[in-house]
């Protein structure tokens, strides 16, 4: 029983990274041709003009982030992974910290519920660092993929640009949608 579940579980993962790539791809023009052949390999989201949010503070550490991020590739030695997953980890605690402190600032009414989504995303980035060194720097790099790809892409373009107008002199109110710049 227990390993049905595991193997249910597996392949849904598989199926959640196939289809969040292809909602990243779609975002970021689609990807290599070699990408689009191979599903089951993820390539990174990059940072572009749609993610801006008019918060020069938070798009330049949100664009950090995916910089960050796109140096796993994979390859290089074991230290190097784990030193850069560490710096990774360093860097999004801050971020989110900055995050939250500005929303507390602007007296946000979705704190808590932003809050909380933080929670989860320091979570799911805490237990890679733990696996780690149990991992191959190809599934390292794979996670974090995921992470971006997934979690913190979507959260950008979504719950961030409803907070972003809270934080402009004169705010409405009203959430902001994504920019479509044509990337």
């Amino acid at each position: 029983m227990a390993d049905r579940l595991a193997v249910g579980m597996e392949m849904r993962m598989a199926e959640d990274r196939r289809r969040l790539n292809r909602g990243a791809d779609d975002a970021i023009g689609g990807g290599t041709p070699a990408d689009r052949a191979n599903p089951d390999r993820l390539v990174y989201a990059d940072w572009s003009e749609r993610l801006e949010m008019g918060l020069p503070l938070i798009d330049a550490q949100h664009k950090r982030f995916f910089e960050l991020a796109a140096s796993f590739q994979g390859n290089g030695d074991e230290v190097r992974v784990i030193k850069t997953l560490a710096i990774l980890s360093d860097y999004i605690r801050s971020h989110l910290r900055d995050e939250e402190a500005l929303m507390a600032a602007a007296h946000y009414p979705g704190l808590e519920a932003h809050r909380r989504q933080h929670a989860e995303f320091r979570s799911l980035l805490a237990a890679l660092v733990g696996r780690a060194r149990q991992m191959s720097l190809d599934a390292i790099a794979d996670e974090v993929k995921f992470l971006v790809n997934g979690w913190f892409y979507r959260h950008i373009i979504t719950v961030d640009f409803e907070y972003a107008p809270y934080l402009v002199p004169g705010h409405s109110g009203k959430p902001a949608a994504p920019k479509d710049k044509g990337t």
